[in-house]
């Protein structure tokens, strides 16, 4: 099982960079740059939005500086921060997307589709929103072929291989050392009985909804969706979790982590970068609406559970 798990896991990471070396993401920025010209918002943060995918750092600093400029108003800053915010979230999502897949299939699948989706559509709300208040048009200055090269090969594709060859081998090396280890201390302490206080002391709804081996997929995703994900299919394979409860477990450990995310990482990184009012406005809407958003996902997912098992 465990040899099984790391070869598909080993597969799908290695399809990924393939899909990384062609560029197919890029069709997101070129997608959301239509969005924001729709949205009236100025052409720097058409073009800023590509440059996302890959360094959120260095997209915000395209629009605080047009912003100093007096190039962009205050909205369009607010408005390009947090579309470059969802899609440098998109970016990183689609990096882990490909090997948690190939270890849980449709849960991942789901998770990734329903965070990204949400996402989406609050984004979608916050362009709209931005056209509302902003009717005038603004010309287009023909620069939108900046993302064209959107399912290209990247001219340097021998390099790329080579380095997604090595970042698969890193990504089975960190398996071997930390998932694999995981994987059979969770079993270890299931079988010593760790967890039959959590059946014991809550009700029967909740156990069946979310039972105690749940909580060992939620701990492990603390230190990164790949651990998880390999928990999740060894504790799937002895028939002990369904698919959606680790589908289940997925969003519930999103919720918990958001806002630790948030502080440790997203917070610090936008301050550097916006006055600290703006940076501050950004993280929280952003981090409130995909916490919003991963709390509804828990309740329909639990509703499902409670209704067909």
């Amino acid at each position: 099982q465990i040899g099984s798990l790391i070869g598909l896991v080993a597969v799908a990471a290695f399809i990924g960079g393939i899909a990384e070396i062609f560029r197919w993401h890029l069709a997101l920025g070129k997608l959301f740059g239509g969005l924001a010209r729709w949205a009236h918002l100025p052409e720097i943060i058409s073009l800023s939005i590509p440059t996302a995918l890959y360094s959120n750092a260095a997209a915000n600093g395209m629009l605080v500086s047009s912003h100093a400029k007096g190039k962009i108003t205050h909205s369009n800053l607010i408005a390009g921060g947090m579309v470059n915010s969802y899609l440098s979230y998109v970016s990183h999502s689609l990096r882990v997307a490909y090997p948690v897949i190939g270890a849980v299939g449709l849960p991942a699948i789901c998770y990734f589709g329903w965070q990204m989706g949400f996402g989406f559509l609050f984004i979608a709300a916050v362009l709209f929103l931005h056209r509302r208040k902003s009717p005038a048009a603004v010309p287009d200055s023909g620069n939108a072929g900046a993302v064209a090269a959107a399912g290209h090969a990247s001219p340097e594709w021998r390099t790329s291989l080579r380095q997604t060859c090595l970042r698969v081998l890193a990504l089975v090396f960190r398996m071997l050392c930390l998932t694999v280890p995981l994987m059979i201390g969770v079993e270890w302490l299931m079988k010593n009985g760790l967890f039959s206080w959590w059946e014991e002391h809550v009700p029967d709804w909740v156990n069946r909804i979310f039972p105690a081996e749940l909580m060992s997929i939620v701990a492990a995703q603390m230190g990164g969706l790949v651990q998880a994900a390999g928990v999740a299919a060894n504790l799937r394979s002895h028939g002990m979790v369904t698919s959606s409860q680790i589908l289940l477990a997925m969003l519930v450990a999103s919720a918990i982590g958001n806002p630790i995310r948030a502080l440790r990482r997203n917070l610090p990184s936008a301050m550097g970068i916006f006055p600290t009012r703006d940076a501050l406005t950004i993280v929280v809407v952003m981090q409130l609406s995909r916490m919003i958003g991963a709390i509804l996902l828990i309740a329909l997912t639990g509703l499902f559970i409670h209704y067909t098992h």
